[in-house]
């Protein structure tokens, strides 16, 4: 495993570098696995497939702090990355996830470019935003890593999604993917169905056109373009631009394997 805060070229350790951003950088797609279950074990089991990162989340799931703090250790002891999706709310709903050293964050329902600029100054240090700084928590090695190393690696290898998964912000896509320290558009289409008036339907021609404009104007300003997909259409979605691709949910592997468990039973 490697030392989560491993030394830099000068002596002084450092934050545990992002394999997402590491693969991305390579021209390679990001493999993420989603859960909504809070126990670790299952955080552990998932890691040990060797994603690039778990996606743990606080919108949908009663995950409380020291669940995540938890399944965060979970995945570092496999080197793989933890993407936090957050609840809207103050400065400090955001910050805390990273504090615990999860290596990205993702925002939901990010509706414009003014609201874009708020996130990133929430989670981005100065100069780029004004995040709060603590450097006593995980994330820092427990000032282990020094002031302006944390600040500076925190700014480079940890990562913030801004959802986009409602009408209103399509009109604001261009202007958000050109705002300094907005890491990634995350297209999500179940909610952008369901606001359209056609829930569920992900693959209505209305859907698809923004799920290609999204990847596409990321693409185009040097930010990753996420969403969601099925094994089935991995590639396509790849050839379409998108570079952080989450595929299935332990909640459905749990569901299908009970479901097809109990239909073995039918023919009794």
């Amino acid at each position: 495993m490697a030392d989560p805060y491993a030394a830099t070229s000068s002596g002084a350790p450092a934050l545990r570098p992002s394999r997402v951003l590491r693969r991305i950088r390579e021209g390679k797609v990001a493999r993420v696995l989603k859960l909504n279950t809070t126990d670790p074990k299952v955080a552990e089991i998932f890691a040990s497939a060797q994603p690039d990162a778990i996606w743990l989340c606080m919108e949908h799931v009663g995950a409380s702090w020291s669940d995540i703090e938890h399944q965060i250790r979970a995945a570092r002891i496999h080197d793989v990355d933890t993407v936090l999706r957050v609840a809207r709310g103050s400065y400090s709903d955001y910050i805390r996830g990273l504090e615990l050293d999860a290596t990205g964050l993702i925002v939901p329902h990010v509706m414009s470019a003014a609201d874009a600029t708020t996130v990133r100054d929430y989670t981005k240090f100065a100069p780029l935003g004004r995040r709060a700084v603590d450097g006593g928590n995980a994330d820092a090695g427990f000032t282990r890593v020094g002031l302006l190393d944390y600040m500076t690696q925190a700014n480079a290898e940890r990562f913030v999604c801004h959802q986009i998964e409602d009408p209103e912000a399509r009109d604001d896509l261009e202007a958000i993917a050109e705002i300094d320290g907005v890491d990634c558009l995350f297209f999500g289409p179940g909610d952008y169905s369901v606001a359209l008036g056609i829930p569920g339907q992900i693959d209505h021609p209305d859907v698809q056109a923004v799920r290609e404009r999204v990847a596409t104007v990321a693409r185009k300003n040097g930010k990753i373009a996420a969403t969601v997909c099925s094994q089935a259409n991995i590639q396509s979605y790849a050839d379409m631009g998108y570079n952080f691709l989450n595929v299935g949910a332990d909640v459905i592997a749990l569901v299908n394997y009970a479901d097809a468990a109990m239909a073995a039973f039918r023919d009794l």
